[in-house]
Formats: C-alpha cells, sequence, structure tokens
C-alpha cells in the first residue's frame, strides 16, 4: 500500500496520470450505470495524459513498459468486446487503468488490476442478480462493467493487493 507521504513525494506527473485515471474512473461508472457507456470524450484524453506522464517520467522505455500494462488489461476485455460480451468502452477505460499501473509500479502491477477488476465484476454480476430476484424482475441482461473497473482498479491502487 503506498502511505500519502509516498504518494505526496511521487513526481508531479504521476499525480497528474493517477488524477486524470481516477477522474475517468469515477466519471464512466457515473455514465455508465445511467447511460450503458463509457465516453470516448472521457477516455482518450485520459490516455493522452497517462501516455504523455510515462514518456516524461521514464521515456520510451518507461512507455514500453505501461504499453505492455495497458495491453495486460485490455486484451482479456477485448476479446470478451470480440464475443459481444461488453462494449469497446470498457475495453478503452481498462487500457488506462492498466497504462496508469504500469506506469505506477510497473507492468506487473497491472495483473492484480486485472484480477481485481474481475473479482469486482463478479460481485456486482451477483449482487445485481441478487436485487433483481428480491425485486421479483427479470434477470438483468447487462451490468454496467465501468463500476467494476472503477472498483477493482482504486482498490488496487489503495492497497496493492488482489481483492481476494
Amino acid at each position: 500500500m503506498v502511505s500519502f507521504r509516498e504518494f505526496t513525494a511521487a513526481p508531479m506527473q504521476a499525480k497528474i496520470a493517477v488524477a486524470a485515471m481516477a477522474l475517468a474512473l469515477a466519471v464512466s461508472a457515473v455514465t455508465d450505470v445511467r447511460e450503458r457507456r463509457i465516453l470516448n470524450a472521457v477516455t482518450y484524453p485520459a490516455l493522452l495524459i497517462a501516455v504523455v506522464c510515462a514518456i516524461t517520467l521514464g521515456g520510451l522505455a518507461l512507455l514500453a513498459e505501461s504499453a505492455l500494462g495497458a495491453l495486460v488489461c485490455a486484451t482479456p476485455l477485448a476479446l470478451a468486446m470480440w464475443r459481444g460480451w461488453m462494449g469497446a468502452g470498457d475495453v478503452k477505460l481498462m487500457a488506462v487503468a492498466g497504462l496508469v499501473s504500469a506506469t505506477a509500479a510497473g507492468w506487473t502491477f497491472s495483473i492484480i488490476v486485472l484480477l481485481d477488476v474481475a473479482v469486482a465484476g463478479g460481485a456486482q454480476a451477483a449482487l445485481w442478480l441478487l436485487a433483481a430476484k428480491a425485486r421479483r424482475r427479470q434477470r438483468p441482461k447487462s451490468v454496467p462493467y465501468g463500476v467494476a473497473i472503477a472498483i477493482g482498479t482504486a482498490w488496487a491502487f489503495l492497497t496493492g493487493a488482489p481483492l481476494f
């Protein structure tokens, strides 16, 4: 877990990247619940800010590692999107989380982010199913996965550990 002292001692670029990611996660969770959409107007600027921060922090070497983190996080969701199970906004939001997590702590940290998001997504889906059953409604056909992405990523950044 990163202490407040360690975070305040981090370079400004790291703080900017984390802030851009946090804002993108928060806005995307809300729009995904309300409209079932994660907006390009949110994810593209966050990706751009994270790329610029990675380059200014460590040059092309850090950018390459950060890109690997983005691939680790986004590839499973891209495969799910290809099957029609989720939207492209989810993939782009996970790419932001993977890019920033790899910039912050190396590409292996993006694996922890991915695992935490998967656990949060499973818990969210179970809660949505239970809520539908309790209300005697039909099972939901979809779950706004932006919420799970936000919760799982926040957990990983706050604790540095998997949810399970």
